[in-house]
């Protein structure tokens, strides 16, 4: 039996040297009985060449088949022909050049997390070795395909201002204190900006900064070719374009004028963003890496070289159920060049849309119902996602992702609340990119949820997590992380809830834009021929506002529906809001009355009978809430009344409310006893603008009469 091995003690000469290298964190084993061998030898590997953070190699010889850096390879002179296609969709605006340094780039293989459900062929993929020799100084590494690893393009000798390494970059500058005060304070410039494909938008600048030209140095070559196939051989689309515009330059934006028909293309800009910064980001990581390992071989000093966070993960991706997570992740898939992950079959089982198809949705509901609930709908989910040099993982640990896609109750399940004993939420403490889809949608869900997260971004960890503080970037350790993050929100539309998270939530030091579409009205689309009424109510203030309109229902639109119980009894009343919704039935209740209330909340036969009972007249009125319309678009027929104690978010649902008492009737109806009744107020201007149109919706707002009608 060989003798045992004999545990050798860590001293701190021993974990400072390790700390010079780069692999070892020597402040979270101080004081532990750990093996020096054991591990020096997980800092080597397995091949026995030198991980170290490049510690020289002992061997001359180089393996068969190894991609070793011995050589610095000069800049290609032509650039792929999917990036010179990527370069041609892009628009091109002349820009000044401006010099920086040059920079050794080192291009090494990234160490990738332990992981016992990964096959061999991943691992092969993804854990191939390099052996670090001395580079000349000021040389470039290409990729050993042949492809640039995003670096700057150089012009008249100068090198071209990529806005991502200027955005994330340490600056002191007294430039730098105007514009974090501006934005603590904020102080924006307002400046319309003529956007004919997208819409209206408004550019909030800071510090003067006004419109700037497209980034030059947008994609990094290396997403040319996916990117090619995954818009199947075809350039960027023009709204492509457009919004990789604003994207690029790392500005706040809220885009609020989401479709269906819009989303394969919107999907693929914001997946291309995000893919594009993790790459560019670990593209900085492998240069300064490199610097470190010649500096330590020549025993000279790399000065400081900050490029990473707390935590890992760099971006957050929120949306409202699996359905969306699977066509996104997807898409990284592909962008990630669609390597082997054994972890795939299981994604596409729990995310995919097998046996959820759009098939099983009855025919009779709208075109935009069936594609919001075709998939899986579940509404509770987080997954990582972990990129490597040739291909992506899933249902990596979120300590150990690149991106997390997530739905906000997913995230609140691990964030918890304030007292809980499990919670945790330093994963979020690094994020650098928030992408929050389908705002319309997670509005009908919870949206608290949604603030909640944003509450806990980038907040200073409560552990260390194993991070290299001497790699941290100085705006983390100054607590300023919040004005770097970018936050992109798109939606249908605007509502008061995403205008105060782009308020209050939305500071990057670049500053931010907001673009929503020109409403031709919803009242456009209107068949049946109902008398339409708007009555706009005084309300004194804000704060008042819903208690304004609940006294006004109490002492005029009640009245009405008791009136309309002994008479006509096919009367609507629809609630936007759920808690003005619990306002109104608890009051109904009180007050006896011959109603029904259908909520998301409501069973199957609840909704059934309730809308059976109008139909026959045996029911005074129904009180329905817009949430309920949203999940489960009920046909109510026998409509002959309609009212709104608050119009609808989304104005198609108004459209297709007033259509219902046309369809839903039967001959014997008369036109004359058909009706429509909208409460509004001077703070309803959105969900105006959206129902009346642009043109018209200033003229119901601040006229003097208080009551319009659309036949």
């Amino acid at each position: 039996m060989p003798p045992a091995k004999k545990s050798r003690k860590l001293s701190r000469k021993d974990l400072n040297q390790l700390k010079e290298y780069g692999e070892l964190d020597p402040f979270s084993n101080l004081g532990e009985e750990n093996d020096l061998d054991d591990l020096i030898s997980k800092a080597i590997s397995r091949n026995g060449f030198g991980r170290l953070a490049g510690a020289p190699s002992q061997s001359k010889a180089k393996p068969k088949g190894h991609r070793g850096l011995a050589i610095s390879k000069p800049p290609k002179a032509s650039r792929p022909d999917a990036y010179s296609k990527l370069l041609k969709s892009l628009p091109t605006i002349p820009v000044a050049t401006t010099k920086l340094g040059a920079a050794t780039s080192e291009d090494e293989a990234e160490e990738p997390e332990s992981d016992t459900h990964m096959d061999e062929d991943a691992a092969a993929d993804v854990e191939v070795e390099y052996e670090v020799d001395e580079v000349e100084h000021g040389a470039e590494e290409s990729e050993s395909e042949g492809e640039s690893d995003g670096d700057a393009e150089t012009m008249d000798g100068g090198a071209i201002e990529d806005y991502m390494e200027k955005h994330v970059a340490d600056d002191d500058s007294s430039q730098m204190h105007r514009r974090l005060a501006a934005v603590t304070q904020k102080e924006y410039t307002q400046v319309a900006v003529d956007e004919p494909l997208l819409g209206q938008a408004v550019l909030y600048s800071v510090d003067g900064q006004g419109v700037r030209p497209p980034n030059p140095n947008s994609t990094t070559p290396r997403l040319a070719k996916p990117l090619e196939k995954l818009n199947d051989g075809r350039r960027l689309s023009a709204l492509q374009q457009r919004l990789l515009g604003w994207f690029d330059q790392y500005l706040d934006v809220v885009y609020a004028d989401r479709s269906f028909d819009k989303e394969d293309e919107i999907t693929t800009a914001y997946a291309l963003h995000a893919m594009n910064h993790i790459l560019k980001s670990k593209d900085m990581e492998r240069r300064n890496k490199a610097k470190l390992t010649k500096a330590h071989a020549e025993g000279t000093d790399a000065g400081e070289l900050r490029d990473q966070g707390f935590t890992r993960p760099r971006v957050l991706i929120v949306l409202p159920f699996r359905n969306s997570a699977y066509k996104v992740v997807d898409k990284l898939y592909k962008l990630a060049s669609g390597g082997q992950d054994m972890n795939a079959p299981r994604f596409v089982k729990e995310y995919g849309p097998a046996g959820y198809e759009e098939s099983v949705i009855s025919k009779r509901k709208p075109d935009d119902f069936r594609k919001t609930f075709a998939g899986n709908i579940d509404d509770g989910f987080r997954i990582g996602v972990q990129l490597y040099r040739k291909t992506a993982r899933v249902y990596t640990d979120l300590y150990h992702s690149d991106i997390i896609v997530a739905s906000p109750l997913g995230l609140r399940m691990v964030t918890g609340s304030e007292g809980d004993e499990r919670r945790d939420f330093d994963f979020l403490s690094s994020i650098e990119m928030v992408i929050v889809d389908q705002c319309d949608a997670l509005l009908m869900q919870n949206w608290e949820h949604v603030t909640h997260v944003f509450g806990h971004l980038n907040m200073t960890p409560k552990k260390d997590h194993g991070c290299d503080f001497s790699r941290i970037r100085q705006w983390y350790l100054e607590g300023t992380a919040q004005h770097r993050r970018q936050t992109i929100l798109i939606s249908e539309y605007m509502t008061p809830e995403i205008q105060a998270v782009f308020n209050n939530n939305c500071r990057s030091i670049e500053g931010k834009v907001r673009i929503k579409p020109v409403y031709p009205g919803a009242v456009t689309d209107v068949v049946a021929q109902v008398p339409q009424v708007f009555k706009r109510l005084s309300v004194k203030r804000l704060q008042s506002a819903a208690d304004d309109r609940f006294a006004h229902f109490v002492d005029h639109v009640f009245p009405e529906l008791q009136k309309a119980s002994t008479g006509d009894k096919h009367v609507l009343l629809f609630v936007s809001s759920y808690f003005d919704f619990v306002r109104v039935r608890n009051f109904c209740r009180d007050k006896c009355c011959s109603f029904a209330a259908i909520s998301e909340y409501s069973t199957t036969s609840e909704a059934m009978g309730a809308r059976r009972s109008l139909f026959a007249g045996e029911l005074g009125f129904i009180l329905y809430s817009e949430r309920a319309h949203f999940y489960h678009r009920y046909p109510i027929k026998g409509i002959h009344r309609l009212v709104f104690y608050s119009l609808p978010e989304h104005p198609l649902f108004y459209t297709e409310l007033l259509n219902l008492m046309l369809t839903s009737n039967d001959e014997t109806a008369s036109p004359e006893l058909l009706s429509c009744t909208a409460l509004y107020t001077k703070y309803d201007q959105l969900k105006i603008e959206r129902i009346v149109g642009s043109k018209l919706a200033s003229q119901l707002l601040t006229s003097e009469r208080s009551q319009f009608t659309f036949a």
